[in-house]
């Protein structure tokens, strides 16, 4: 468990590393505004870090089966079933 969540924290620190340096540098680049491109390359790398942390936890936890893990721990102990 806390596996998971350190490797989302960790994954969603470099995805918002990565797409605020990219943005920030296509905005500069664009429009020769360096305050512009930082902010907006801010904004769009949390937009970033968000969406992929959401996904990981989306993903994990339908990945998780509590049901299964129930019913070994109660076989045997439901109604009898028609066969």
């Amino acid at each position: 468990m806390i596996a998971r969540i350190a490797g989302t924290v960790i994954l969603s620190a470099v995805v918002f590393v990565v797409v605020s340096l990219l943005v920030s540098l296509g905005v500069l680049w664009l429009t020769g505004g360096v305050a512009r491109g930082v902010v907006i390359g801010v904004i769009c790398g949390f937009s970033a870090a968000f969406v992929v942390a959401t996904v990981s936890t989306a993903v994990g936890r339908s990945g998780e089966r509590p049901r299964e893990r129930l019913s070994d721990e109660n076989e045997g102990s439901g109604p009898p079933l028609d066969r």
